[in-house]
């Protein structure tokens, strides 16, 4: 039977952080802006990365922001674009949440309750993000990740040792499943392909990375939140493939999270 991710807490304005606004990140802030012109939603974009001339091949920025903080730039043009209120942080994520004394990131809701959007490639923005999470149905972390032609969609909202027993399933909702770095621990010791000073849009240049693989990505990363919010996804993980064409899901379902905390998970 199918179950789908629980969205109680996110059904009225909900609160999208998206962590990381460079080669994934800005299509997403894009295309937050689009899905939720004339409804309700508090968007919140963190970056602390400054634009620079080679993001401009396949980042969403425009000549007049190199220099300017990422989340910055993508915040005010989207803002007078699209005439609403995007907030931003120039601080990493984890520096921001421990400057408010908080262990969770502040551009959550008051309730704690919320959406985080994952857009980053580096394991320690990952663990950050994992660390907020407060182990019961308030928030959901979607990361987004990519390599050359292929990436994945992983969605969870517990990173803790949990008892996993029948209250995770009920009825047709799931109200818990493992995070993105638990599903694939694997993504916390990863190493990047590119030299350390090299980002993901001068990679480009020194590896056959598909030009257009972050917009694909963010347009399924778009599609897990939208349904999300919905009530409507019944997915813990996407697997894109864009070498064989193909989008494979994981379902979210009381066997894949045994399997899952088994210690398999889908391809690389």
């Amino acid at each position: 039977m199918p179950y789908y991710l629980d969205n109680t807490y996110l059904t009225d304005n909900p609160w999208i952080t998206v962590v990381g606004c460079g080669g994934t990140g800005g299509f997403v802030a894009e295309g937050l802006c689009r899905l939720y012109q004339g409804r309700e939603a508090t968007i919140v974009l963190v970056d602390h990365d400054r634009v620079e001339p080679h993001n401009l091949l396949r980042q969403n920025f425009l000549p007049e922001d190199v220099g300017r903080f990422k989340s910055q730039a993508l915040a005010d043009r989207l803002a007078r674009a699209y005439r609403r209120p995007v907030g931003y942080s120039v601080y990493p994520f984890r520096e921001d949440a421990e400057a408010y004394g908080m262990r969770r990131y502040p551009g959550l809701a008051p309730d704690g309750a919320g959406l985080i959007l994952g857009c980053v490639d580096n394991a320690a923005a990952r663990r950050a993000m994992a660390d907020c999470l407060p182990g019961n149905p308030g928030v959901w972390l979607v990361d987004a990740g990519n390599d050359t032609n292929w990436g994945q969609i992983l969605i969870g909202n517990v990173a803790d040792e949990v008892t996993w027993d029948e209250g995770a399933f009920t009825g047709e909702t799931c109200h818990l499943l493992p995070a993105p770095t638990v599903q694939r621990p694997d993504l916390l010791t990863a190493v990047p392909t590119a030299p350390p000073d090299v980002d993901c849009a001068a990679a480009l240049d020194l590896t056959d990375q598909d030009p257009v693989i972050n917009q694909v990505v963010a347009a399924l990363a778009l599609q897990a939140v939208r349904r999300l919010v919905a009530g409507t996804c019944p997915f813990m993980a996407l697997y894109l493939d864009m070498e064989q064409g193909t989008v494979t899901p994981t379902y979210a379902t009381p066997e894949a999270v045994a399997r899952t905390l088994g210690g398999e998970h889908g391809p690389a």
